[in-house]
């Protein structure tokens, strides 16, 4: 392995500890100074260069570590300014402008400590680059906290956010309106997207955007699900791929026209930098870009570069100028990828070609090469591996690529003026696309296209990395060592499905985990069958799905392939607005509704034909009724019948008692005080009980505690709520019973262990126990 691929390893695995462990700057100091003074000492040793390596590699693991303890998130900078009305002056990012259905705007604010997502009320000005300044309440980033999920403070670091701000559009003015160096880029981007949009329908000039920029704002909901389920996701990241095409494409006209070599390289290799700032700078843009300009480099002294010392050298850089990188899911699978198809493509091919052509064999060594090092990313970060993937990226993107490719000519022609080029282009690259699109979805129609891992244990790198490189022959695994390389691959093949295998097996007590999904309720119940019991499924205005993007991960972070029964406490988006994003991943075997009238987030799965077949079963649920599962009882204690004329749909809300080997949870939807009070003449005492709507003051009332006697109340809303719950009346209440409270809202994600010693909660915010 080159000398600067290990050195950036070393540097990013200090950069990493360095972000994730409290230690002073002063230790990661001495531990530079003292693999400096080895490296010294082994410096006039003949036989000292195994110890002058390891030096090399300990100063910049130390270096790493040194330079990302010092640096301070842009969220803890801005620290003094939570809760306070402020004024800030910055300049708005390009392309982040994005108006909302009430007339508001939002966007991002460039500010001098780091950037800050404004939100404004009232906005019917015109408003796309420049300098402002508002005025309003600033707030931290927020998140939700939920394992699966990356942390909000880690995704704020990424991003470089540091908060947001909250105005009433009144107090906001345009200082400047003349467009800086990085908005011209931007606009000219603008310019080059005009013609897509001019010759395509929104859905494919939208897709083709963000696989030529990069991005995935635009692209639809369904489309984005298609690449996702089919392993393309990457072609939606800029990465090596977009700028060897573009490479291509200018070295090609360049040539075509005749430039000489020494004026040419210059002037592309800034196109190269412009391009990467056009994309928005992002970390896998930024190291494909470095990359490229390597590639100039060679040809600019007519020799070849070394791919893999430029992929450490970006790898140094990169993390150097935002260590936070180090973090980011896209980093690592951009970086890996990258270094699978330079280091493992040759050797896949080879083996390849045992059993296949010539030509299919490289063929396939391109993405297994690509995804044998990123692998192992993907199970930690998502849990779960698309089955597809090699054939999808086998036939897939070679038309991809041909659409990219048709895309840009005819783009660039349509900013040239020459339309009666561009059309005929744009309308050929959409009728092949369209052929993509289709034989996309007839792949991720295929059965048993995904494969869940569930939370990997720590024993899955080493383990993996010994069987690729038992696979390949390479590092102890040398030809003449045929017998160390079998066993190694037995043994390393025979404990990594074992680790994989034996979690579904292990026996497990009745937990609960009452997920962080803002202001909803959501709660998912393992048994120690490991039967997935869900009690709604959360909700929340806008477009950000918390079935989809908090519940699904969940599930997967917990090994589940299916949810065997989700019962809705009634219809209201809170707490059934997330059941179609469920069913559009996993099949659901039952699905419990109340027999109030028909709420549109059910309707929304019950009449989709494809959501439909996802739901096997589909019962209303009545009073006193009991559902025996293997080992749990869910208990109907009060499911009323019909909405009461002038009421509210909160009085639909069922009461359920749910019991396991003797313990038992009590929830209430956002039953009123009537329901609960109706419900409280009945054997309804249970060790937890999740508080009615939301720590609302028109529930929980002396009468229904005293029934329920509970251990423990969990109360989920949301952080800030307009609603302002949960209310003093009710936390007094709780206070005055003596019942321990968990809050979704300060604690994140509460999960609950039933055992001998009784309901134990751990607050997923604060990484701690509760007792």
């Amino acid at each position: 392995m080159n000398l600067v691929l290990q050195g950036s390893l070393g540097y990013a695995a200090g950069t990493w500890a360095g972000l994730t462990l409290a230690s002073p700057w002063q230790y990661w100091s001495l531990g530079l100074l003292g693999f400096f003074l080895l490296a010294a000492g082994a410096w006039d040793r003949r036989k000292g260069k195994a110890l002058l390596q390891l030096a090399f590699l300990g100063c910049l693991f130390c270096a790493g570590g040194l330079q990302a303890g010092l640096r301070v998130p842009a969220a803890r900078r801005m620290a003094p300014l939570q809760g306070r009305t402020v004024a800030m002056t910055g300049r708005v990012v390009p392309g982040s402008v994005v108006r909302t259905r009430q007339g508001g705007m939002a966007f991002l604010l460039d500010e001098e400590r780091g950037r800050v997502r404004v939100f404004l009320q009232k906005a019917s000005f015109p408003l796309q680059v420049g300098r402002v300044q508002v005025a309003g309440s600033f707030l931290p980033p927020e998140g939700f906290y939920n394992p699966g999920c990356q942390r909000p403070e880690e995704r704020a670091a990424i991003q470089g956010e540091g908060g947001k701000l909250q105005s009433d559009g009144n107090h906001f003015q345009i200082l400047t309106a003349v467009p800086s160096w990085q908005d011209r880029i931007w606009l000219w981007g603008e310019a080059f997207r005009r013609p897509l949009r001019q010759s395509m329908v929104p859905e494919e000039s939208a897709l083709l955007e963000g696989m030529l920029l990069g991005g995935s704002g635009q692209i639809s909901p369904e489309v984005l699900r298609l690449f996702q389920r089919c392993g393309l996701s990457h072609l939606l990241s800029v990465s090596g791929s977009h700028v060897a095409l573009l490479l291509g494409l200018l070295t090609g006209t360049a040539s075509f026209l005749r430039i000489p070599r020494k004026a040419a390289l210059p002037f592309l290799g800034l196109i190269l930098a412009g391009y990467g700032v056009l994309c928005g700078l992002r970390a896998s843009v930024c190291r494909a870009v470095i990359l490229g300009l390597g590639t100039l480099w060679g040809k600019a002294g007519r020799r070849r570069a070394e791919s893999t010392a430029f992929l450490g050298l970006a790898g140094i850089l990169l993390l150097s100028w935002h260590p936070w990188w180090i973090l980011d899911p896209g980093f690592q699978l951009s970086f890996s990828a990258a270094l699978g198809l330079m280091t493992l493509r040759q050797p896949a091919a080879e083996g390849l070609e045992h059993f296949l052509p010539g030509l299919l064999a490289r063929g396939l060594a391109v993405p297994i090469s690509a995804q044998l090092l990123s692998l192992p990313f993907l199970v930690h970060h998502f849990h779960m591996l698309s089955l597809v993937s090699l054939l999808a990226n086998l036939l897939l993107v070679p038309l991809l690529s041909f659409c990219l490719t048709g895309s840009t000519v005819g783009a660039l022609l349509g900013m040239a003026g020459l339309d009666f080029l561009s059309r005929p282009v744009l309308a050929g690259v959409s009728c092949l696309l369209r052929f993509a699109l289709w034989a996309g979805k007839w792949i991720a129609q295929l059965p048993g296209t995904q494969l869940v891992t569930g939370s990997p244990s720590p024993w899955l790198w080493p383990l993996y990395l010994l069987l690729v490189l038992g696979f390949l022959g390479k590092g102890w695994f040398l030809p003449r060592r045929e017998r160390l390389r079998r066993w190694t691959l037995a043994a390393a093949g025979t404990a990594l499905c074992l680790e994989m295998l034996l979690p579904r097996f292990r026996q497990q007590p009745f937990t609960a985990y009452f997920l962080d999904v803002g202001q909803g309720d959501c709660a998912v119940l393992v048994t120690p069958e490991r039967e997935i019991i869900l009690v709604d499924t959360g909700g929340l205005n806008g477009k950000f799905d918390p079935g989809e993007r908090i519940l699904v991960p969940f599930l997967r972070y917990l090994g589940a392939e299916k949810v065997d029964l989700v019962l809705l406490s009634h219809g209201h988006q809170d707490h059934a607005g997330g059941l179609a994003g469920l069913v559009r991943w996993l099949p659901v075997n039952e699905l419990m509704i109340t027999q109030e009238k028909g709420s549109k987030y059910v309707k929304n799965v019950l009449y989709d034909r494809k959501l439909r077949e996802n739901v096997k079963i589909v019962y209303k649920i009545q009073t006193n009724q009991k559902i025996r599962r293997k080992k749990s009882i869910l208990e109907i204690v009060e499911a009323p019948k019909t909405q009461n004329e002038g009421g509210e749909e909160n009085e639909n809300s069922a009461i359920v008692r749910v019991s396991c080997q003797g313990r038992s949870i009590l929830f209430t939807g956002d039953a009123p005080a009537g329901t609960e009070l109706a419900a409280a003449q009945k054997p309804i005492r249970s060790d937890v009980l999740k508080v009615a709507h939301h720590g609302s003051k028109t529930s929980s009332e002396a009468e229904f505690l005293t029934a329920a006697a509970p251990r423990l109340a969990v109360i989920s809303a949301g952080r800030r709520n307009r609603f302002g719950h949960p209310h003093p009346e009710t936390l007094d209440r709780l206070e005055q019973f003596g019942i321990p409270l968990a809050r979704t809202d300060q604690e994140g994600a509460i999960k609950v262990i039933f055992d001998e010693w009784g309901p134990v909660w751990y607050s997923y915010r604060w990484q701690q126990d509760c007792f």
